[in-house]
């Protein structure tokens, strides 16, 4: 077997990019780190690891339970074949979302679920300059995004289960009690019933979002596009000409 080449310590070595790095490879390999573990490993301040981690979590590289714990979030899990679906996505719906952002001056975004996550894959602001920012590259609940909701409106109940009602969905802090998981299933069953989402400052202030599934050639929801506006603005989502877009940019030539 031929040897792995092994790379050399760069020159300037950037003291808190390495140490980000090397939490990750932490959390990858343990699975669960504790803030005082991680001063300790990497000897620096209690004050800086609880820095740096607040950091991984807020890019979705980390997740933190009850017991402040932090375990490997759904930047660092994500797997090697679905990475290379979500770019298969990416390269087929790039040419759409700019066109859709085009014809209707507003930002429009491709997203993807992974676990109880939405991560935004491209994003494509609109010529309005009082319109919505790129989301690219931001990882936020699927429960809250638009285009989150008409993924998940697309499993069965089992996964749904597994996701919002499981031991693991305590740790990571996705749990739903009785009565929070009934409603969010009859929103999810409206949602697949109008085969769209709508967003009202559920995951930012000011921002509404209009969301609908992206399908492979078997019917299968592999992604989804929203469009965003300032919430102001939210009465455009409703508007017979922006659910058209919507709808044939996600169609494409299917």
């Amino acid at each position: 077997m031929e040897r792995r080449v092994v790379a050399e310590k760069p020159t300037h070595l950037l003291a808190s990019v390495d140490n980000a790095l090397r939490l990750l490879q932490i959390l990858r390999d343990t699975g669960a780190l504790r803030i005082t573990d991680a001063a300790r490993e990497l000897g620096i301040s209690v004050s800086t690891a609880h820095r740096l981690l607040s950091m991984l979590v807020y890019r979705g590289f980390a997740v933190r339970d009850e017991s402040r714990v932090y375990h490997p979030g759904p930047g660092i899990v994500a797997n090697a074949q679905a990475q290379s679906s979500h770019r298969g996505v990416l390269l087929r719906m790039r040419p759409r979302l700019a066109e859709l952002s085009e014809v209707t001056g507003q930002t429009c975004n491709l997203m993807v679920r992974v676990g109880t996550t939405t991560r935004f894959l491209d994003s494509h602001e609109g010529a309005d300059r009082l319109g919505i920012g790129s989301r690219a590259g931001e990882i936020l609940p699927a429960s809250l995004t638009s285009g989150g909701q008409v993924l998940l409106a697309e499993l069965e109940s089992a996964v749904l289960e597994s996701l919002y009602r499981s031991n693991s969905a305590r740790t990571s802090g996705d749990f739903l009690d009785d009565a929070a998981f009934a409603r969010f299933r009859r929103r999810l069953e409206s949602i697949r019933r109008v085969g769209w989402a709508l967003n009202r400052e559920r995951t930012e202030r000011g921002v509404a979002a209009l969301g609908m599934a992206v399908r492979d050639d078997d019917g299968t929801a592999v992604a989804a596009v929203s469009i965003s506006v300032p919430s102001r603005h939210v009465a455009l989502l409703d508007s017979p000409e922006i659910h058209a877009a919507l709808a044939s940019a996600v169609l494409g030539d299917r």
